[in-house]
């Protein structure tokens, strides 16, 4: 009964965080490690050492995350540049928190007049710090939450905000089965651009994730974007209009990780979403695949994506991770 209850009042407060619009900040949304970049983008629900994925879903810190830290770097998209940083440690009795930062460099961008002539050039970045807790309150259950404070530059011009993110884990751990539900960025900006205040990139997703018996296998499958049923560009790649079912598949990505409990893994996933708004028509140009491996080494982990967008916007990702409790455990 005190499970049901804690899902109830859970889910209920997602109504009132629920905001609909343009937003500001989307690097929140992108995956804050070679980890989850390789399993489609959107995972939730790995929970072992990987403290990077408590950045996304904070409910995930264990045991195991204790004195972990995961440093991520990406050569992103337009030659922009994309970090991660976290660290977690275990305060024993089911008390756990984290510490972690992103941030993203857009390069340098051409300024133009309005007539499109160019006058010099300007920078713009985005930083968000911050931290996170989580209780494990029984065996199986895990809630946990985070606070990150964001700061943005474009030019001149400056913004800052508070984003929450919360966040409840079901892991029984017989049956090796990960089950959590997680509602992010949702907050104030307290200072915009213009002086007119915009929404967080709010998001509710679902996740799930299972190592199978009888074979070395995680299966992980995401549904993201829950707060809003359609989230689809409103025409395919063959300019007809996006059907129901494209709208529901658009909510999905998928991923597998071999080998999840050994030293060397290898991860392949798809984004849905990814895959059908950046098709091309009459060409196979497989975007929305992902794919990775991750390397254990005495007490360092090598993890690295391979993200495959379009033709001409592929994105690798790398991440380093090491075990500052000085346990080499498999």
């Amino acid at each position: 009964m005190k499970k049901v209850l804690i899902f109830s009042l859970f889910l209920s407060g997602i109504v009132s965080f629920a905001q609909t619009g343009t937003s500001v900040y989307p690097f929140l949304n992108i995956p804050v490690s070679a980890r989850q970049a390789a399993l489609g983008g959107d995972a939730i629900t790995m929970r072992d050492h990987d403290v990077s994925f408590a950045i996304a879903n904070p409910a995930l810190l264990n045991k195991e995350s204790d004195k972990q830290l995961s440093v991520n770097a990406t050569a992103y998209l337009a030659d922009s540049k994309y970090g991660t940083i976290a660290y977690a440690r275990d305060l024993d009795n089911g008390h756990m928190v984290t510490v972690n930062a992103r941030y993203m460099n857009y390069g340098n961008i051409p300024r133009t007049d309005d007539s499109g002539f160019e006058m010099g050039e300007f920078s713009a970045s985005d930083v968000a710090v911050g931290g996170g807790y989580a209780y494990q309150f029984e065996e199986d259950w895990t809630i946990g939450g985070g606070l990150n404070f964001i700061t943005s530059k474009i030019d001149t011009y400056t913004s800052s905000a508070l984003a929450g993110t919360l966040g409840v884990t079901y892991h029984p751990k017989q049956s090796k089965e990960v089950a959590s539900v997680v509602i992010r960025n949702f907050g104030y900006q307290f200072k915009s651009f213009n002086g007119e205040r915009e929404n967080l990139p709010f998001r509710i997703d679902l996740g799930y994730t299972k190592i199978l018996k009888a074979f070395p296998l995680a299966i992980t499958i995401t549904a993201h974007d829950l707060q809003q049923f359609d989230i689809s560009s409103e025409l395919n790649v063959n300019d007809q209009e996006v059907n129901v079912g494209r709208k529901i598949a658009d909510h999905f990505s998928l991923g597998a990780e071999l080998f999840p409990e050994k030293s060397f893994n290898f991860r392949l996933g798809y984004n849905v979403r990814r895959g059908n708004e950046l098709a091309v028509v009459d060409q196979r140009n497989f975007s929305g695949i992902s794919a990775g491996f991750g390397l254990k080494v005495s007490r360092f982990r090598i993890d690295y994506a391979h993200v495959r967008y379009h033709n001409s916007s592929n994105v690798n990702q790398i991440g380093i991770s090491v075990d500052l409790s000085g346990h080499q455990g498999e």
